[in-house]
């Protein structure tokens, strides 16, 4: 084999040296760019003075503050807002918009109302107000023992049937023509009171249950 390479002219031992003496060159000097910063830095000052050399010195361009004389295009300025004072909403949040102050804790309190105000909202809350009131009157007990004719548990219950429940008061109140809501309560063997309402109509005598306690009977 190594008669044939000396006899082949082509082949050149030099050649090689050559090309691995580039090789081992190329990797030494891109190993020092990345590996020492103070050799990258010669290297780009050398070409950009080449640069320079070549293609003539780059200038810059640069404008002061406050030296351009050209309006700005009015369609695209911000139109002013109205004044404060225009707007109530803006003055009320003014007037009540808490202090936050380092350290301190932060009190709101809210605003004061005048009278008029106070009585209109009590008027509205009264009229708003449909939560029954439990009452016991003639119609009252009407619709009281009517419910029980309709459900024998609870009459039973009601009489002292059950030793575990003891009657503790009753009430109806008038929702709609003869609709009426019936509550009872009792006391449980532990002594804690259990409520029964049921939705009786005493035109008709029938009666449902409208809580859980009523339903599970």
């Amino acid at each position: 084999m190594a008669e044939n390479r000396a006899g082949n002219k082509k082949y050149d031992p030099s050649r090689r040296l050559i090309y691995g003496g580039v090789l081992i060159f190329t990797v030494a000097a891109c190993i020092s760019l990345t590996a020492v910063p103070a050799i990258r830095a010669r290297l780009l000052d050398r070409i950009n003075v080449l640069k320079t050399a070549c293609c003539g010195e780059v200038q810059t361009d640069i404008l002061p503050l406050g030296e351009n004389d050209i309006p700005y295009p009015e369609e695209f300025l911000r139109p002013r807002s109205s004044d404060a004072g225009s707007r109530p909403y803006v003055e009320y949040i003014q007037k009540h918009l808490p202090v936050v102050k380092p350290g301190v804790p932060l009190k709101v309190k809210p605003p004061a109302l005048s009278e008029a105000d106070d009585s209109g909202k009590s008027a509205e809350s009264d009229e708003d107000d449909d939560s029954p009131r439990f009452m016991q009157g003639e119609s009252e007990r009407d619709a009281y023992e009517k419910t029980l004719a309709a459900n024998e548990k609870l009459a039973a219950m009601a009489r002292g049937g059950n030793p575990d429940f003891s009657l503790k008061t009753w009430g109806a109140s008038r929702r709609e023509g003869d609709i009426y809501w019936v509550r009872v309560i009792f006391h449980n063997a532990s002594g804690a009171e259990v409520e029964y309402i049921w939705r009786t109509d005493i035109s008709s005598g029938k009666s449902a249950p409208l809580n859980f306690n009523a339903r599970s009977l």
